[in-house]
């Protein structure tokens, strides 16, 4: 069970059944990378076949590791980049047939989270299991638990310093048990919040406390609080708000690595011109 667009969509022995129509009528981001300009059950459906096609997403065929960087600043772009040069030893994530992960293999990572949105429940693909191990992948358990505060206690147990977890923006309440098990463990964890699209102002607020990396998707609230809150801004139409050092530290190491131009100027936040963001705001 996944979320894309704000469509809730099932995927089962290959077959994609989008449960609920998308709440987000127009994304630049699914514009720019697969020409989508109104979304629909049948735009949510093709993205997804698409995945499963070119990445064996959702299936024992799954592609696990990945060089390609599709997101110019996706979270799982700048921790690729981030465990490159050091400033990341490990990662907590979540992927489909597997559940909570810890991976150093920024190869890895990139496979794994280039293209995962909206994780909502998975059930155990061995195949993608076994591969995640042969990686040298730490898998929370068999049973494909979404945990990523238990994660986190797994790659500190394994040694790891160093370590970004993602959390789903509907769970803020695991990004203040991180700071704080953190806190108890002598290991600041660095945190990016994901998936934020319908989140409600007190989330959003409960982000900017706890967070390093908010990405904005498709939610108003993120725009107006945790981008008032920020010290830095990377890109204008799904904006990533870095809220302190370490996230503002992941963000410019980004920028040493994008092949493409950028400009950086002072500016009041958030930056998010209209006609360049998500429709609705949700």
């Amino acid at each position: 069970m996944l979320e894309m667009a704000g469509a809730l969509v099932r995927v089962k022995d290959g077959k994609i059944e989008v449960l609920t129509e998308p709440r987000v009528r127009f994304c630049p981001l699914r514009s720019g990378l697969y020409g989508i300009k109104i979304e629909s059950r049948e735009t949510v459906a093709s993205t997804l076949q698409l995945h499963m096609q070119e990445l064996g997403m959702y299936g024992p065929g799954r592609v696990l590791e990945l060089q390609e960087k599709p997101v110019s600043f996706g979270a799982s772009e700048i921790l690729t980049d981030a465990m490159s040069e050091g400033l990341v030893d490990a990662a907590v994530l979540v992927c489909e047939g597997a559940g909570t992960l810890v991976s150093a293999r920024p190869e890895v990572l990139q496979a794994v989270g280039a293209h995962m949105t909206g994780l909502v429940k998975t059930g155990p693909i061995k195949e993608i299991q076994d591969g995640l191990e042969e990686r040298g992948c730490r898998l929370l358990d068999r049973q494909c638990s979404i945990d990523q505060v238990r994660g986190f206690e797994m790659a500190v147990a394994a040694g790891f310093k160093k370590i970004a977890v993602t959390v789903a923006g509907s769970r803020p309440q695991d990004a203040a048990a991180l700071r704080k098990l953190g806190a108890e463990l002598g290991v600041r964890p660095i945190i990016l919040a994901v998936h934020t699209t319908g989140i409600s102002n007190r989330q959003a607020e409960m982000l900017a406390d706890s967070c390093d990396l908010v990405w904005s998707c498709a939610s108003r609230a993120v725009r107006v609080i945790v981008g008032k809150a920020a010290k830095l801004q990377i890109g204008i139409s799904i904006p990533v708000f870095a809220l302190t050092d370490e996230g503002k530290r992941l963000v410019l190491n980004r920028t040493l690595h994008f092949p493409e131009s950028l400009v950086m100027h002072r500016a009041g936040l958030p930056l998010a011109p209209e006609g360049k963001q998500p429709e609705p705001l949700i």
